[in-house]
């Protein structure tokens, strides 16, 4: 029986260049901590800024210029929008919980939410954009300074001279002083 010893040469050439690769590597890269971003859209109710979760608003649109309105109604609710053949009732953020309607401007917008079945146009002063924030910096035990906002507030990010309040909008779409629209 004859043996292949061409067989024997390559495998000691593979064992050769494995030995050399390892030699040669660099080792991987440190492993860092990875950090948990928060994403929000950041809006302005009076001089408040405030953040809600990304995942909270469905849609910003600005301010339809025609309301029907909406009779037996409390004052915060500004009217009915229709918005792509749907109708949508829009509240005064503002109104229904402090008690003080904002001053409606070209920044004015609605922050389109759709939580527990309940789909509605909340109009605050401004939206401010997109922020990110490393979840670690989410101050949960620091309570809401505004008395208005604290039953919705679900913690704050300090970031950059300004503290951003965390608003909930599954809290504020089942609260009682939301729901309770009507005279």
């Amino acid at each position: 029986m004859m043996v292949n010893t061409g067989v024997q040469p390559a495998f000691q050439w593979l064992v050769d260049i494995e030995r050399r690769a390892k030699q040669r590597a660099k080792g991987l890269p440190r492993q860092e901590q990875v950090q948990e971003i928060w994403r929000g859209i950041s809006f302005r109710v009076g001089e408040v800024a405030l953040i809600a979760s990304i995942d909270e608003v469905r849609e910003i649109l600005p301010l339809p210029s025609s309301l029907a309105k909406v009779p037996g109604s409390k004052p915060w609710v500004r009217g009915l929008a229709n918005i792509r053949g749907a109708l949508l009732p829009v509240v005064d953020l503002q109104a229904c919980l402090e008690g003080k309607p904002i001053n409606v401007s070209s920044r004015a917008r609605m922050l389109v939410i759709n939580q527990n079945g309940m789909t509605a146009g909340l109009l605050v002063d401004e939206v401010l954009g997109i922020k990110h924030f490393p979840e670690q910096l989410r101050d949960n035990d620091t309570p809401c300074k505004e008395s208005w906002l604290a039953p919705f507030a679900k913690g704050l990010f300090p970031y950059e001279e300004s503290v951003w309040t965390v608003f909930n909008m599954v809290a504020l779409s089942e609260s009682e002083l939301f729901l309770n629209a009507a005279l």
